[in-house]
């Protein structure tokens, strides 16, 4: 068993899930599942930060973008969505089940998604000005990442909604600001294309 799912089979017992030894892994999305999944980003992120319906299932088209789901008994439980090249992963969406929430799967999910590779990762955040914003990057501190002053406002990805200011996060380090922008540029190029 690879050392990333061995992480989060640990994780997850941990949580007295009572999980089935087939459902302890993050498994690819199917085109199947594609609704529920949909459904729990809606919940779980604003209708400016997430695409159509359309727009989100004509992304699993793509090579460098994978969404991987745990589950349980056919439920998503978690879910995180990347995008990858030959130097990065950008982690643009994790999303835990509110049925799921504060046991601590959010964690061990990230940490078993940090544990598949050594490439570095790269996530978005709106600057911590408020209490949700701040719960939100000390909970991504907590679990590695650090916080950049790299900011700037995404594009528009859902049509009739504004732009978001965001800044990076990075993971193991904090990357520079000429390595920042070099996957502004990445992300510009492939995610907000």
């Amino acid at each position: 068993m690879c050392r990333f799912f061995y992480v989060l089979k640990c994780s997850i017992v941990m949580l007295n899930l009572k999980l089935k030894e087939c459902v302890t892994m993050l498994e690819l999305l199917k085109e199947k599942e594609f609704d529920q999944f949909y459904a729990l980003l809606e919940d779980s992120f604003p209708k400016s930060e997430i695409r159509s319906f359309q727009g989100q299932k004509e992304l699993l088209n793509l090579s460098v973008y994978n969404v991987y789901v745990l589950k349980e008994d056919e439920v998503i439980l978690a879910f995180f969505a990347e995008w990858q090249n030959e130097s990065h992963r950008f982690l643009e969406h994790l999303a835990v089940n509110e049925k799921y929430r504060s046991r601590g799967l959010g964690s061990k999910t990230l940490q078993a998604y940090t544990a598949q590779s050594d490439k570095p990762v790269v996530l978005e955040v709106e600057p911590p000005n408020d209490d949700i914003q701040i719960r939100r990057v000390k909970f991504y501190e907590k679990n590695g990442f650090h916080l950049t002053s790299y900011g700037y406002v995404q594009p528009v990805i859902n049509e009739g909604y504004e732009g978001v200011p965001l800044v990076m996060m990075t993971y193991p380090k904090k990357l520079n600001h000429t390595e920042l922008a070099l996957v502004k540029d990445w992300l510009d190029e492939t995610v907000y294309k």
